[in-house]
């Protein structure tokens, strides 16, 4: 990681999963972030953010299905069985928040693949 990459030691990064808490730790436990991830059931930041569903034409985007083989690849699976229904038009979306909690930078995704990558969301 670049020096201009790194965290200020008065920031922090939180991971919001749309998951309960035993969900949210199954899953970040093994990437070792679980203290970093915040279990939101309820999809209350999801809301907030105002992240609309994703159009039924971005299922069938070449960006979708590029940044599926790269998961694929990578070793990352959909599991069907834990699939919500409603969770599958879902775009993902990333924030900053300032310290006094006014949002300073916010991305919404166009589909459930679509987030900058890492390096631009460490830069913000």
């Amino acid at each position: 990681m670049r020096e201009s990459e790194k965290i200020h030691p008065d920031e922090h990064v939180y991971i919001v999963v749309a998951a309960d808490e035993a969900t949210t730790q199954s899953l970040c436990t093994p990437y070792g972030v679980a203290d970093a991830c915040i279990a939101d059931p309820d999809r209350r930041t999801h809301r907030a953010a105002r992240l609309r569903p994703a159009s039924l034409l971005s299922f069938f985007s070449r960006e979708l299905l590029k940044r599926a083989r790269e998961n694929h690849r990578a070793g990352f699976r959909q599991n069907w069985a834990k699939s919500r229904l409603d969770d599958l038009g879902r775009v993902p979306g990333a924030m900053r928040i300032d310290a006094r909690g006014n949002v300073a930078w916010l991305y919404r995704g166009t589909h459930a693949g679509d987030l900058p990558p890492l390096e631009e969301l460490l830069a913000r």
